[in-house]
């Protein structure tokens, strides 16, 4: 039976272990051929523009979780907040949360839906 896993980074720039963390957790979910999203929220919306640079030590693994459709993207709402909503766009994309949240990533939702739900 297929599981359901989202994995939510809230960690600052000066937390790469949690980053690290999150996207190894993730690939190790969707290389076995469960669901995985990955999302950056509040601080962790720092993290797209930094893994996106060629020479991050993270950049391989995380343009690999781009590419396989893993990273689903960064909170606007948390984004727009944190002074990160241009660069998060060109990164990954902004997502926007349910009036019910105040926009922010519906982790309880998700929840509700069967996800498990791990916090980076």
């Amino acid at each position: 039976m297929i599981q359901k896993h989202v994995f939510v980074v809230y960690a600052g720039p000066h937390e790469a272990g949690r980053v690290f963390h999150a996207l190894i957790h993730a690939k190790q979910v969707h290389g076995r051929g469960d669901h995985a999203e990955l999302y950056f929220a509040a601080e962790g919306t720092h993290w797209p523009a930094m893994l996106a640079k060629s020479d991050h030590p993270m950049n391989s693994l995380f343009s690999e979780m781009l590419e396989s459709g893993v990273i689903s993207g960064a909170c606007a709402a948390c984004a727009n907040a944190f002074g990160t909503a241009d660069e998060a766009k060109e990164a990954v994309g902004l997502v926007q949360g349910p009036e019910a949240s105040f926009g922010q990533i519906d982790i309880i939702g998700m929840n509700d839906d069967g996800y498990h739900v791990w916090l980076f």
